[in-house]
């Protein structure tokens, strides 16, 4: 629409610390591809996986070279479509990079259509998280009431959603975390990360869990992987360690026949297809909303203030009550 005349976007010019390398921009809006749907960006998460392809870390430097705009999921309004599907005013998830600007040019098959009463701060929260989590717990592991889960990174936002999907979906949770004083779920069982997981469970009269899902990676997982039983299967879906699984992971997996996989959300939707992924998107918003599954938010900051947000993430991670949000 050409009354959109400028456009504010945050440009990551190279690899390094956000201080370095991010820089705010104002931007004359170029022509839109008519095969886009031009979105009004009115709020941003940060989650980790920004932070790892802004200093370039691992797949993040293959696959996101600058200069490009930050940024994975957003919610906002849609203000000019060629697409029947989305038309001017509807309120839409953006699960597509580039989200850390006022207005962005979006492919229709990575839009979603939101309730226009749904908070934006919950909103922008939809999909990075809340998706993996959903596919995980119901199309990967296809969680049961029989299954015992043990998860890492338990005071995490996608720890606390697992916590609150053992409830609504049905399955046994055993979260793990460096602050298990603060941990927010009463009717999970929590084990201390700096302490024997395996005497933990012992100690607690815990069940032996059947399934672990890890998104830590590195030599704690040793720990965690020996937590399992026989024929057990170990799934990792993060790698916020940024290091590599020891030998003795590995040793222990093949003597149990212990099933390991690697999920990516990514490359589950190129595998399960569009209609299918806009299928299991709107099953997990009318599940998440129906049975009030809260997704926190600690702070806004305008986009004009990224850096103090970013170091607020950096300073305060252990203090954080929800996500940092940016809001246009």
């Amino acid at each position: 629409m050409t009354h959109h005349n400028h456009n504010t976007r945050i440009n990551q010019v190279s690899f390094g610390e956000p201080k370095d390398v991010l820089v705010l921009e104002q931007m004359p809006c170029t022509s839109r591809d008519q095969s886009l749907v031009r979105v009004r960006i009115e709020a941003a998460n940060i989650n980790p996986s920004d932070l790892l392809s802004i200093h370039g870390v691992g797949q993040y430097r293959r696959n996101h070279q600058p200069p490009r705009v930050p940024g994975f999921e957003a919610v906002g309004h849609v203000i000019a479509s060629d697409c029947p599907r989305f038309v001017s005013g509807q309120k839409v998830l953006v699960a597509a990079q580039g989200t850390w600007q006022k207005y962005a040019d979006v492919h229709p098959d990575n839009l979603f259509h939101l309730p226009p009463d749904i908070d934006n701060g919950y909103a922008a929260q939809l999909y990075i998280n809340a998706f993996t989590a959903w596919i995980l717990t119901t199309e990967v592991a296809r969680l049961t009431p029989e299954d015992v889960v043990i998860i890492n990174a338990g005071s995490s936002a996608i720890g606390k959603i697992f916590a609150q999907l053992s409830s609504t979906v049905g399955f046994t949770l055993i979260a793990i975390t460096s602050r298990p004083e603060s941990y927010p779920y009463q009717t999970v069982p929590v084990l201390n990360a700096h302490e024997n997981l395996a005497s933990q469970l012992k100690q607690y009269g815990l069940p032996q869990p059947n399934v672990a899902l890890d998104a830590i990676g590195g030599p704690a997982c040793t720990e965690l992987i020996q937590t399992l039983g026989a024929q057990g299967r170990y799934i990792t879906y993060g790698t916020l360690s940024l290091a590599v699984y020891e030998k003795r992971f590995f040793e222990y997996q093949q003597r149990q026949q212990i099933q390991f996989s690697n999920f990516f959300l990514r490359y589950w939707e190129d595998q399960a297809g569009k209609a299918v992924r806009r299928e299991q998107f709107d099953m997990m918003l009318e599940h998440f909303l129906s049975n009030k599954i809260a997704l926190d938010v600690d702070q806004y900051f305008p986009l004009e203030q990224f850096q103090v947000a970013l170091e607020t993430i950096e300073n305060h991670r252990a203090a954080l009550k929800g996500k940092i949000i940016l809001t246009m």
